[in-house]
């Protein structure tokens, strides 16, 4: 039944085994799609800047006053909003967690502006407070709490030239509408 490995085999044997767990070793990263550290390093071009998102150990507020602090699963997800990380890292997340009560994310991220997007589960929707803006210098870290509000689909907070840019076609929109009303009003027989 047992075949006993003569004396020749054995270093072959271990140096193969050798050879196997190195290469397990240098692989395994690659496999499981986890990078090492200093890849992901290597991956950041310039200078960095920490920001930390903590979720409180009682929980988050939740939207109207009165209602009960919020202490499921949040997913938080950063995106670049400066054009130029936009260009460099693309419009991607550049970074993914989920956080529950007393859990804190902290990230090393290029220097410039982010939106920080913060989603909870609602049956089969998610249900997003996003927060924009967030800007990373070089002088000092960036901390953020947890924000949720449970009574909007959507909620944004902040704002980038897109926002500014629907302000004032608001703005252009309701001076046509005066002009045709009055058009209108030219037109119809009295």
């Amino acid at each position: 039944m047992f075949t006993l490995l003569s004396t020749s085999a054995r270093p072959a044997l271990r140096l193969r085994s050798l050879l196997t767990a190195t290469a397990l070793f240098v692989l395994l990263p690659t496999l499981t799609g986890r990078a090492p550290q200093d890849a992901q390093a290597q991956a950041v071009s310039g200078p960095t800047q920490t920001l930390v998102i903590n979720y409180p150990n009682s929980g988050v507020l939740s939207g109207k006053v009165g209602s009960p602090m919020y202490r499921g699963l949040v997913y938080v997800t950063i995106v670049p909003a400066s054009a130029d990380l936009v260009r460099q890292y693309g419009s991607g997340p550049v970074a993914a967690t989920e956080l529950g009560p007393s859990q804190r994310d902290v990230r090393t991220l290029p220097l410039g502006t982010y939106e920080v997007r913060y989603a909870v589960r609602n049956g089969s929707e998610l249900r997003t407070f996003i927060l924009r803006d967030v800007i990373l210098r070089a002088d000092r870290g960036n901390a953020l709490v947890v924000e949720v509000n449970t009574d909007a689909k959507t909620t944004i907070v902040g704002g980038d030239l897109s926002a500014q840019q629907m302000a004032t076609m608001i703005r252009q929109l309701q001076a046509q509408v005066a002009t045709l009303q009055q058009q209108v009003t030219a037109l119809t027989p009295k």
